[in-house]
């Protein structure tokens, strides 16, 4: 088959993905309110859009991999040419964004207004998971002095700070924010890391499901390495791309969201966090991930052995850049696209039925 045909018959694999459509997820009366603002906002212009190049290799031929997330919200995916890195372009500006996430994205994203009890309990779960990763990665310390970005109402610092560990965290959304300060007395503040005045290094900087959503991620890893000394550590989560066929039942609909700037894979997120000057300490596809500053010296840490995915090692790994995952990202989400009907019949599937029919039986 020719390079052509194999174009198109990816193109036609992506068509699904393309032109207006419904959710592709269930959505709640809030949740459906908020995506028909969104859209006014956007059919009238309140809502600008701009283009942007590529954030690893800065080329901008791409190919359109998709048009709407699973909101059914207009949203361009666009597959880099140059390496592979999966981006939104054109997206939301800087000040359409800042209104978005003013007005629209809590309530869209978690189905309610205000932060609840139930929200700051799975934060606190998802706090438990970040220090049983960074326990298995052998990096933990006691009385770690510990940042999170993007903390929302702060269950994942409550969690640490139970552990006997000093938290400070920030966020835009002040609603969560005075949720998880008057309500739980946590440290939590109005703001971005460059306006966080800090009087001591971190030990430890959070940023989880939070870099995938900014629009400058270059300059916000340099504000990282700005505050950052010698044995800070910098863990990152992001939805990984690669981790579909595990975490969105193979299903791209379900895994885009149209506050997404970036789709990273561990591979692009380690490429940019060397561009601003850290090594990998560890990571997996899912995506968890430890950095820390690459003139901080050589490491030489496990990783988590769960995932066959892992890496490790810091400055002892291959060089990254030569990164180029075009190949392989476009592969795998054909390969997807093509085969997710087999997912009920995967390990994956078959775990997530069996836990669908203990949450009916046990309520």
């Amino acid at each position: 088959m020719g390079s052509n045909a194999i174009f198109l018959s990816a193109m036609s694999v992506f068509s699904r993905c393309m032109g207006p459509g419904s959710p592709s997820i269930s959505l709640n009366a809030l949740q459906l309110q908020k995506r028909d603002a969104v859209n006014e906002k956007v059919e009238k212009g309140i809502y600008g859009f701009e283009s942007v190049p590529c954030a690893c290799c800065g080329s901008t031929e791409t190919e359109q991999i998709a048009e709407r997330d699973r909101y059914g919200l207009y949203f361009s995916v666009q597959l880099c040419k140059g390496c592979g890195m999966v981006y939104t372009s054109p997206r939301m500006t800087d000040a359409a964004y800042g209104e978005f996430y003013d007005n629209e994205y809590r309530p869209l994203y978690v189905g309610s207004e205000r932060a609840t009890d139930v929200f700051f309990a799975e934060q606190r779960n998802q706090g438990r998971r970040i220090h049983d990763f960074l326990r298995g990665a052998g990096v933990m310390r006691d009385a770690m002095k510990i940042v999170e970005v993007g903390c929302g109402a702060g269950g994942i610092l409550d969690f640490f700070r139970s552990e006997g560990h000093s938290v400070i965290g920030i966020d835009l959304g002040s609603e969560y924010v005075a949720y998880g300060r008057d309500v739980h007395g946590l440290d939590l503040r109005v703001c971005m890391l460059k306006d966080l005045a800090l009087d001591f290094t971190p030990d430890l900087v959070i940023y989880s499901h939070v870099m995938e959503h900014i629009l400058h991620p270059l300059d916000e890893m340099k504000s990282i390495a700005s505050v950052s000394g010698a044995d800070t550590l910098v863990y990152i989560e992001v939805p990984g791309l690669k981790n579909i066929h595990k975490g969105y039942s193979m299903d791209v609909m379900k895994y885009y969201q149209n506050a997404h700037s970036y789709h990273f894979t561990l591979g692009s997120l380690r490429y940019l966090m060397e561009s601003a000057g850290f090594g990998l300490v560890s990571g997996t596809e899912y995506v968890r991930s430890i950095f820390r500053l690459k003139w901080a010296g050589k490491v030489g840490l496990k990783g988590d052995n769960n995932d066959a995915s892992v890496v490790s090692g810091g400055d002892s790994m291959a060089p990254s850049d030569v990164y180029n995952e075009y190949n392989s990202v476009r592969n795998y989400l054909v390969w997807n696209e093509r085969y997710r009907w087999i997912f009920p019949m995967t390990v994956s599937g078959l775990k997530q039925r069996a836990k669908r029919w203990k949450n009916r039986l046990l309520g």
